[in-house]
């Protein structure tokens, strides 16, 4: 499960060294705590796949977690239209 930095650059490097640019993970391969953009850990993960060349494609229903978050909400809509994460289910 990914939960802390040092979960994501274990993401990131084992993408970069495999050389995978396209990562699909689900939704449950994440803390919860992952989707508060107050951890910064969601920030730092577009960064690092900004950085890498990487994309991120997502699984799983994220519709309760951006209604409960207008930030969350308009970073799903904005990354799905030019950022580095696509979700299976788009949120609108």
């Amino acid at each position: 499960m990914i939960r802390t930095h040092a979960d994501l650059m274990d993401l990131i490097g084992n993408a970069a060294y495999g050389r995978e640019p396209r990562l699909v993970r689900d939704k449950t391969d994440f803390a919860p705590e992952f989707w508060n953009l107050r951890s910064g850990l969601l920030g730092e993960l577009t960064q690092k796949l900004t950085n890498y060349g990487l994309t991120l494609h997502l699984t799983g229903d994220f519709s309760g977690e951006a209604a409960g978050s207008r930030a969350l909400h308009d970073f799903f809509v904005e990354t799905q239209r030019t950022g580095p994460v696509t979700l299976e289910t788009p949120i609108r």
